[in-house]
């Protein structure tokens, strides 16, 4: 009780909403450049800050079978993160999957508040209109919809969020992360973290979160947190000085996102 005391006073600094975890469109994000992962140097300098992420110095000492797959995985997590943006804020999405002919985007609801109309930009293609589906008035989860008519006109390539409860159900405290994120661009950011607590009450947010340790800056929340082998595991919601961050966890997501019709 002491232990998940202290943890929640940490959260009394969060930077929470449009403060914390969205940035305005016009903010200058380069004071932030030199902790931030950029995707040019996503194989090189930055990615030697953590030995064990894709492409990093523990990567680069396996065959080139697991080279290739490290490489996969990178394409695949910039090919489900988005950026959002709206006439007040910019912010971060994940591939949730595909209704019929809409793509849906999961991202915090915190992004979409008072920030309409917005559009979604891929890694690719000119920014698309996005209309808001669902936001969920108990947690920070919302889900927007795209039209894939338009997404194939520009022949933009995207994946949707790989997602398994079991591997979800099974989070460690320690266990890596990766958490995605958009600032200048979509995909351009990825941050290695660890799990602190995959399940803790936290006053702030009102509910359960994965409490997890990284750094994080404006803009990236809604961003997709994943396993290293890039299960889904949450979105980002908000972060502190302390560097702990607050994601929702996957299985909340669910119990939130649209049915399929």
């Amino acid at each position: 009780m002491k232990r998940r005391r202290e943890e929640i006073w940490l959260f009394i600094s969060i930077l929470t909403c449009m403060l914390t975890a969205c940035s305005h469109s016009e903010t200058d994000h380069r004071p932030y450049a030199e902790k931030e992962w950029h995707e040019e140097n996503l194989t090189e300098e930055l990615l030697d800050v953590d030995p064990q992420a894709p492409g990093g110095p523990a990567a680069r000492s396996q065959s080139n079978d697991g080279a290739k797959q490290d490489e996969d995985i990178q394409q695949y997590l910039r090919q489900a993160t988005v950026q959002i943006q709206g006439p007040k804020y910019i912010g971060s999405g994940v591939i949730w999957d595909a209704y019929g002919d809409i793509l849906i985007i999961a991202t915090a609801a915190h992004v979409t508040e008072d920030n309409s109309p917005m559009t979604v930009q891929f890694g690719q293609g000119t920014p698309l209109k996005a209309s808001l589906l669902l936001a969920s008035d108990q947690v920070d989860a919302a889900f927007l919809e795209v039209s894939l008519q338009e997404i194939e006109e520009q022949e933009i390539v995207w994946q949707a969020a790989r997602q398994d409860q079991k591997i979800c159900d099974r989070l460690d405290p320690g266990q890596p992360l990766w958490i995605m994120g958009s600032i200048e661009e979509a995909a351009d950011r990825a941050y290695g973290g660890s799990v602190v607590d995959p399940w803790i009450y936290l006053e702030d947010f009102g509910n359960y979160m994965l409490l997890g340790h990284a750094y994080a800056v404006p803009g990236v929340s809604g961003g997709g947190v994943f396993t290293q082998e890039g299960i889904l595991v949450g979105i980002l919601c908000g972060g502190n000085e302390a560097d702990q961050v607050a994601v929702l966890p996957w299985s909340v997501m669910e119990a939130s996102a649209p049915t399929r019709e």
